[in-house]
């Protein structure tokens, strides 16, 4: 279990708390390509690590990420005219460019010198595979950008879903190094696969292992044959990347979990293929998403649990993998008391992520730089996986650690 100090330092994430100015240290995906599909469209309002932004794509293509708030009365730059390469305030006509530039004060005198006085808060960004990053930590220790394996694919060979979810980030990022709830809360009565692996063994075994880019670990299950066993491989990157153990060959997830604020978290969903088409349709289709990214199946109607499921069709009588995280995660309240806890052998990934985390943060306190983050590193190469081998294999052979 942690303090309640701990807890809250791991937790809070707005401008000023630790943690909140070490997740700005990286680059986060701040919304979609498709939020902002043209140029000169209209501008969609954002809200990450507890700060009101405005996005917007100007007349040459390029994505601006701006405080929402105008620099002269305050106004929301959501109402704003995005016009010949910059978003204008409605109320008095003041320009900004995407660096946050004040272009035009058409309210102020022919040449004034006040325009030159002014600047706007504007973060960098960066468009890759349909979602928009943002930097926004200190222009000066801006990092170099992360590519990762699924940013390598074609187009047709990736999909990205995002989620509103309601509970903190952590509580997300717990559930995905978590994995010997596979075996009881997505327990399928007629599914093969993993599924029906996991199922075989509900007390796998958890090893892990430190890595540049946060840690990996393996649950290591037994199976129907005593001479071998059932190995799922999850790595952990800083600050709240996890990638979902698939056998080689199967489409995988990338995961994301972004701080909306301390309470609740834009969930994004990376699924790719190294060799098949994936279908935007198919993949998204299950989440049942309104036009604000936000579930049907939520707190408020119970997910729509059904006890009649619970019978015939599967464990927690709600369907989809994500969507059964997301009911025991947001059941849990906004923020865990993780005081109150009382963890297992099974809960050993998870104490890791969390000391993990409260090393990287109290370091970054004392002024060391944030691991993770070294341009050399083969980030496109990090990946899961799921597979039956022999008992005498090694998983860090697997993992290639």
């Amino acid at each position: 279990m942690l303090s309640r100090e701990e807890n809250d330092l791991l937790t809070r994430v707005g401008p000023g708390t630790p943690m909140g100015e070490l997740m700005r240290r990286y680059w986060i995906p701040a919304l979609l390509s498709e939020e902002i599909p043209e140029a000169d469209g209209a501008p969609v309002r954002v809200r990450i690590l507890g700060e009101h932004l405005v996005a917007f794509r100007d007349s040459d293509g390029r994505v601006g990420l701006l405080e929402e708030y105008c620099p002269h009365r305050r106004a929301s730059l959501v109402y704003g005219r995005n016009e010949e390469s910059g978003l204008r305030c409605i109320y008095h006509g003041w320009k900004m460019d995407v660096e946050g530039n004040v272009m035009e004060m058409p309210c102020e005198p022919a040449g004034t010198a006040f325009t030159n006085k002014v600047k706007h808060r504007a973060y960098p960004t960066r468009e890759a595979s349909g979602v928009i990053w943002a930097y926004l930590g200190p222009a000066d220790k801006m990092p170099a950008f992360r590519l990762f394996e699924w940013m390598t694919l074609a187009e047709a060979n990736r999909h990205t879903v995002k989620i509103f979810q309601e509970c903190n980030y952590l509580q997300a990022v717990e559930g995905g190094v978590d994995s010997s709830h596979l075996s009881w809360l997505h327990r399928d009565f007629h599914r093969a696969g993993d599924l029906k692996l996991a199922a075989l063994d509900g007390a796998p075994r958890i090893e892990l292992q430190d890595t540049p880019y946060g840690f990996c670990y393996a649950a290591i299950r037994k199976t129907a044959d005593p001479a071998k066993q059932f190995v799922r491989i999850t790595p952990f990157i800083l600050p709240f990347h996890t990638i979902v153990p698939f056998a080689k060959h199967q489409p995988r997830n990338f995961h994301a979990w972004v701080p909306i604020d301390d309470e609740n978290t834009w969930t994004y969903f990376m699924h790719y293929s190294r060799s098949e088409r994936i279908d935007p349709e198919a993949h998204k289709a299950p989440f049942d998403l309104d036009e604000e990214y936000r579930k049907r199946r939520n707190l408020l109607n119970t997910h729509l649990q059904d006890r009649e499921m619970m019978k015939t069709r599967n464990f927690s009588g709600i369907p989809h993998i994500p969507t059964q995280d997301h009911a025991v995660q947001e059941s849990m309240g906004p923020i865990v008391d993780r005081s109150k806890e009382r963890l297992g052998t099974s809960d050993i990934a998870v104490i890791h992520l969390r000391k993990l985390l409260l090393k990287v943060v109290r370091e970054f306190m004392d002024g060391e730089e944030p691991p993770g983050l070294d341009s050399s590193y083969p980030f496109d190469r990090i990946d899961g996986d799921s597979i039956v081998v022999a008992l005498e294999k090694s998983w860090q052979e697997l993992a290639g650690l």
